[in-house]
């Protein structure tokens, strides 16, 4: 027993002496012959938003924050060129903040302000002002700028020559650079293997335009990123540059008036730029207060009040652009007066219509042509006429010509409404005096959906479904 006690005392005092040796036994024991990593030290500063890249459009505003954790060290923002930005004012400007915030502030963004910006924070490390060591610690973020489809100076109206090769321009701008498609008056036009069109990074390129490629052109831009996806389109009118030619063929060689009334001569021509157009009466310019010309896009009509016989003769419309010129004369020769109507009653009436019956005598020592062929019908409703305190050049009026068909019908009128009508006729020379004005009324119309008339409503859908 005294044996026993002996040993324990003995291996008590050699674990107490030798507890470094117990100690490398144990880490022979666990496989370990170093002291455990220390823990990383808390990074010194952070950006909010924290995001590696932040995407934006040109002109969006963005700002974001540099926050360090640690006190009295100096904080600066570099841009993507390495300049350290320090103006506190500006289109991009820094701003202090408390609780150690440093603010980069974009007001408007602009494609320039890609790359990679870096908050820079330089001061000690470990904060120990008596530690001469410096340690330098960054934080950056990638700014990506995209910018909105746009069409820059692209002109919506657009000129080339006939015969030439056009170029249809279409400045698209956008990062990223979008895709551009085409279409001619609503339809897509094909570009590829095309000898007529070919798409350019600048607009499209057309060969041997002719008036058949005049018309609109709509330049569309889209494009599909991973992180967003858009389209936007401009219409452009492309006009074929081309000398007159004439509008309108049918105008007679020949027309007539007599001392008394009235004519329209006609000169209808179109051109690229549009033409201007010239009137001559027996070589010479007109004068005097027995005429007005009207001027439309493609024509100009010469309306003559004739006083006197003098006025009969040669009439020469002259159309002219920078690109060529056209003429055409038109005779003017006397002719009779036609006689007016010698009927003029009313024949049928409906809610929305009213059929006149109309006659002329046959005129007697006239050529066959000069015949009277046809009626005008001038109208306008009793309220009309009061309001235009019976001036009838505000009337609307319709021509019939016998070659027609014996109906002379006034179609679109109101239900249950008097209406104020006279009537003319018309021969190659003009219009005849006005007959008398007479009135005539619509018929009353009906509802189709009276209260009253609901029980053969009933019977109708009965019979039908039967």
């Amino acid at each position: 027993m005294d044996t026993l006690a002996a040993l324990c005392s003995l291996l008590f005092l050699l674990l107490t002496q030798n507890a470094a040796i117990l100690g490398q036994l144990d880490n022979s024991i666990r496989g370990s012959g170093s002291p455990p990593p220390a823990k990383p030290p808390a990074p010194s500063l952070r950006l909010q938003p924290s995001t590696p890249s932040i995407t934006h459009f040109v002109n969006d505003s963005f700002i974001i924050f540099c926050q360090t954790v640690q006190k009295d060290i100096d904080t600066k923002w570099r841009d993507p060129r390495g300049q350290t930005r320090e103006n506190t004012k500006g289109r991009v400007h820094i701003e202090k903040k408390t609780m150690g915030l440093l603010a980069l502030v974009f007001e408007h963004i602009s494609l320039d302000d890609r790359g990679n910006w870096t908050c820079e924070v330089n001061g000690n490390g470990n904060g120990n002002r008596n530690v001469n060591v410096e340690r330098e610690f960054l934080a950056s973020f990638e700014l990506l700028v995209n910018q909105k489809i746009s069409f820059g100076k692209t002109e919506q109206v657009q000129s080339v020559r006939e015969g030439r090769d056009a170029m249809v321009n279409c400045f698209v701008e956008g990062m990223p650079k979008p895709e551009v498609s085409w279409l001619y008056n609503g339809e897509y036009i094909n570009t590829v293997n095309s000898t007529k069109h070919n798409r350019l990074s600048n607009g499209l390129y057309i060969t041997n335009v002719s008036q058949a490629d005049a018309g609109e052109y709509t330049c569309r831009a889209m494009r599909i990123t991973p992180t967003f996806s858009d389209s936007d389109q401009i219409t452009i009118l492309l006009r074929i540059q081309h000398k007159p030619n004439w509008f309108f063929n049918e105008t007679l060689p020949v027309q007539y008036a007599y001392v008394g009334g009235a004519v329209n001569l006609s000169c209808d021509a179109m051109g690229e730029p549009p033409p201007s157009f010239t009137w001559l009466h027996n070589g010479k310019g007109i004068v005097g207060f027995n005429h007005r010309i009207f001027v439309a896009d493609y024509g100009a009509t010469l309306q003559l009040q004739i006083r006197n016989t003098t006025q009969f003769g040669d009439y020469k419309c002259k159309v002219a652009n920078p690109l060529g010129m056209l003429e055409r004369v038109i005779k003017l020769r006397p002719g009779p007066k036609p006689w007016g109507p010698s009927s003029f009653q009313l024949k049928r009436s409906q809610p929305d219509a009213i059929e006149l019956d109309l006659k002329a005598p046959r005129m007697t020592n006239v050529t066959y042509e000069m015949q009277v062929y046809g009626y005008r019908v001038a109208f306008m409703s009793d309220k009309e006429f009061k309001f235009n305190a019976g001036n009838w050049s505000h009337a609307k009026y319709r021509d019939f010509s016998f070659h027609r068909g014996q109906h002379f019908i006034i179609p679109h009128l109101e239900a249950n409404t008097t209406y104020l009508m006279r009537a003319a006729s018309i021969n190659l020379a003009g219009l005849s005096d006005w007959s008398g004005v007479k009135t005539f009324a619509t018929a009353a119309g009906c509802s189709l959906w009276n209260p009253s008339l609901y029980p053969l409503y009933a019977l109708i859908v009965a019979f039908i479904r039967t």
